[in-house]
């Protein structure tokens, strides 16, 4: 079990074994584990000098600089990957993300599909398509993708969520009732205001 004790280790290891990687890997996997997320940039940027083709630690880096909000650099640390490693799905997924929140939503589609082309089980990846599909209007592709996503996860919340956000649009009520209430029931955190139109809506069909 990964504790501030273990983490001590950890440090204690990686600081007799300056330039092993596997060594410094697993230090830095540790802080980002445990939430200290400085302390894993760092470490992971210390792995890159010594093995600047380590893949693992370039996605990682790449996922914690997205959530700092530095988008551009994020998305510098997954094409690097992609130019080396093409099949990380993980990568596909994390650049899809950041085309997403930087608005390219082309770009965005195109990575979720790569990542679901590597992995067609990878419901991440569907449901983030699913995203980008509802922001372009193709509301049946949307429910399509994640009708046959839900046959990987079926008790994943936000999948349900998105089905009723694409169910409305596409003019079903009573199918965005239904998977409103199946994410309300999984702990997804609907909103009030899109529950309450709904219900209006269907009582007066």
């Amino acid at each position: 079990m990964l504790n501030e004790e273990v983490l001590k280790t950890l440090e204690k290891e990686a600081k007799e074994n300056p330039h092993a990687v596997f060594a410094q890997h697993r230090l830095a996997i540790a802080y980002f584990k445990l939430g200290k997320l400085q302390e894993a940039k760092e470490a992971f940027k210390k792995v890159l000098k010594l093995d600047p083709y380590h893949f693992e630690a370039m996605v990682n880096l790449g996922i914690i600089l997205a959530q700092e909000g530095e988008l551009e650099e994020a998305k510098k640390a997954f094409t690097f990957t992609l130019k080396f490693y093409p099949k990380s799905v993980e990568a596909w997924t994390n650049l899809g993300l950041i085309e997403f929140q930087l608005g390219n939503l082309e770009e965005a589609e195109k990575c979720y599909r790569k990542a679901l082309e590597l992995k067609p089980d990878f419901v991440s990846a569907a449901v983030n398509l699913s995203t980008v599909l509802i922001e372009k209007e193709e509301y049946e592709e949307a429910i399509k993708l994640l009708e046959e996503a839900a046959q990987y996860a079926p008790q994943l919340a936000t999948l349900y969520n998105n089905l009723a956000v694409a169910y409305y649009y596409a003019g079903n009520k009573e199918k965005a009732l239904e998977n409103l209430n199946k994410a309300k029931e999984l702990g997804y955190p609907v909103s009030k205001e899109f529950e309450r139109l709904l219900k209006n809506e269907v009582s007066q069909v």
